[in-house]
C-alpha cells in the first residue's frame, strides 16, 4: 500500500504538470523520466522564452506549482520513478503474472510463492509456447549426469516440506514495489538496468567481470559447476545495482543468445539484501530478457523455483553452501534443463527448461561458455562497487573466496566431461575482483578456480 500511494503521488505531480503546461502552452519536454518538478521549473527560468510566462502566473497557479514542488521534495522521486503510462502498464503486468494459486507459501524472507497449475503458469503466456507440450524431465541427457530428480532432505533452498501439491508449481509472486524501484516493467525485466541497451555500450551503468572462459572446440551443449554461496553487500544508496556468481551459456552469434544461472543479490529485483538463486535468458543480444519466470522457462520441480532465497550461506573460515549447477540440452528435442543440486546432500532436481523455440543462434549449441563473478553500479559521484563472491580476494583460497569446482562442458557427442585447462582468465577490474585458476586437481574439485575481490572505490587499471 506504501509503494502504491507515492506512486499516486508522483502521478499527480505528472498530471498537474501537465495540466498547468497545457494551460500556459508550454512546450515541455517530451518525457519527464525522474517525476521531478524542479527539473520543469528549473527550465522555465533558464528558457529565455519561457521568462514572460512567469509574470502572468496567478496567485492560484504559484500556489500549485509551489506544492507540487514541495510534494516533489517529500517523495524524493528517483530518476527511475515511472510515469502513468507506465504505472498503468505495471498494474496490467502484474494482473497477467501473479496467477491464482491452489495453495501459497511465504518464506522466512518475506517472499510469496504460489502453487500455480503447470500449464498455467506465465510461460504459456509466451505466444512461442502456444501448443507446447510439457515435459517433466529431458528425454535425452547428457551421459555422465544424473536423469532422475531425488528425495529432498535438508534443503539449504526450497519451498517447506514437499512443495507444491501434484500438478502445481511454485511461482515467486511480483510486488508492485518491485517495478516500482526498477521504474517500468521492461527495466524490471532486464539485466542491465534499462532495457533495450546494448550492455557493452550502456551509459550509466558499468560491468565487472572475474570469470574464466571457454570460447574455441565447440559447439558445447551445456555445462555443470559448483559454486559455493555467500551473501555480498549491495548498497542502492552508493549506486551500487547487485552482485552475483554464475554460469553462462552463450552463442555469439548475431544475435546472441544466452541462458544464464546462479545465485545473486539485486534489491533492484527482490526489495531485499538476499541471496536468490536466478535464472536469465535473452535471444536478441539483450535488448530484451527475463529474470526467472518471466520469458518462457518451464517450471516443473514443485519445491524448487528461480527466485527462492537461500536459507543458509556459507561463512568465512567454516561451513562453505555448495549448490551444482548445470544448464544442458536434451539432444532429442533441443530443451534446455536447469538441474540443480545440493553437493553435501547429494539431493539433485531438473527445475525446469527453456523451450528450444525461445531461441534461434543457440540452437546450433554454444561457442562460448564462462564461469565465475560479476558485479554492476549505476555511476554517479561517489560510486563504489560491492564485493563480489565473498568480499574476499581470489587469493585467500578455500574458507574465504568464492569458488567454482568440477567445471564440466557436455561436448558434441552429448557427453559431459571436465573442462580442458586452457580455460581463459577475464579480470576486467584487476584492481579490485582477481581469478585464480588452480587447473584440475583430479580429485574432490576437479578442474576449479577463486574469484572474487572486496568492491569499493576501486582504480581502473
Amino acid at each position: 500500500m506504501f509503494v502504491h500511494f507515492w506512486a499516486g503521488i508522483c502521478i499527480f505531480i505528472r498530471q498537474t504538470i501537465e495540466l498547468r503546461a497545457r494551460a500556459f502552452s508550454i512546450n515541455r519536454p517530451k518525457r519527464n523520466t525522474d517525476c521531478s518538478v524542479r527539473k520543469l521549473v528549473g527550465y522555465q527560468k533558464r528558457d529565455h522564452m519561457l521568462r514572460p510566462m512567469a509574470a502572468s502566473v496567478n496567485v492560484n497557479g504559484f500556489f500549485i506549482v509551489t506544492l507540487v514542488w514541495i510534494l516533489a521534495s517529500l517523495v524524493h522521486c528517483q530518476d527511475t520513478s515511472p510515469s502513468v503510462e507506465e504505472y498503468v502498464e505495471m498494474k496490467e503486468y502484474l494482473a497477467t503474472v501473479n496467477k491464482p494459486g491452489v495453495k501459497t507459501f511465504t518464506t522466512e524472507h518475506g517472499d510469496t510463492f504460489d502453487c500455480v497449475e503447470i500449464r498455467k503458469q506465465p510461460a504459456f503466456d509466451n505466444p512461442l509456447l502456444k501448443d507446447h507440450e510439457i515435459q517433466l524431465q529431458p528425454t535425452s541427457p547428457p551421459l555422465g549426469m544424473k536423469n532422475k530428480s531425488s528425495s529432498y532432505i535438508a534443503m539449504k533452498v526450497g519451498l517447506p516440506d514437499e512443495g507444491c501439491p501434484a500438478g502445481t508449481v511454485p511461482i515467486r509472486r511480483v510486488r508492485m514495489k518491485e517495478l516500482f524501484r526498477a521504474g517500468s516493467v521492461a527495466n524490471y525485466r532486464s539485466k542491465y538496468g534499462r532495457a533495450g541497451k546494448n550492455p557493452l555500450s550502456q551509459p550509466g551503468f558499468i560491468h565487472q567481470h572475474a570469470v574464466l572462459r571457454l570460447d574455441t572446440g565447440g559447439p558445447y551443449y551445456g555445462t555443470e559447476v559448483g559454486l559455493n554461496v555467500w551473501n555480498p553487500k549491495v548498497n542502492e544508496a552508493n549506486g551500487e545495482s547487485f552482485s552475483l556468481a554464475q554460469l553462462w551459456v552463450v552463442n555469439t552469434t548475431n544475435p546472441v543468445n544466452t541462458i544464464e544461472a546462479g545465485w545473486h543479490v539485486m534489491p533492484q529485483i527482490y526489495n531485499d539484501a538476499e541471496t536468490h538463486l536466478f535464472i536469465y535468458s535473452t535471444a536478441n543480444g539483450y535488448q530484451t530478457g527475463c529474470y526467472n519466470l518471466g520469458c518462457g522457462f518451464v517450471q516443473v520441480d514443485p519445491k524448487i523455483s528461480p527466485g527462492l532465497s537461500f536459507t543458509q550461506v556459507s561463512s568465512p573460515g567454516g561451513t562453505q553452501v555448495e549448490v551444482k549447477l548445470s544448464i544442458t540440452r536434451d539432444a532429442n528435442n533441443g530443451n534446455w534443463w536447469l538441474g540443480f543440486e545440493e553437493v553435501y546432500t547429494s539431493n539433485f532436481v531438473w527445475v525446469g527448461y527453456w523451450p528450444a523455440n525461445l531461441f534461434n543462434t543457440l540452437n546450433n549449441g554454444a561457442d562460448s561458455i564462462n564461469w565465475g563473478g560479476e558485479v554492476c553500479i549505476k555511476t554517479f559521484p561517489g560510486t563504489s562497487y560491492p564485493a563480489m563472491g565473498s568480499g574476499a580476494w581470489a587469493y585467500e583460497e578455500y574458507g574465504k573466496a568464492a569458488y567454482a569446482n568440477n567445471i564440466k562442458i557436455v561436448n558434441s557427442n552429448n557427453v559431459l566431461v571436465d573442462a580442458p585447462d586452457n580455460l581463459v582468465s577475464q579480470e576486467t577490474l584487476s584492481s579490485c575482483f582477481k581469478v585464480t585458476d588452480k587447473g584440475n586437481n583430479g580429485a574432490y574439485f576437479g578442474r576449479y578456480f577463486y574469484f572474487g575481490g572486496p568492491g569499493g572505490q576501486c582504480p581502473s587499471p
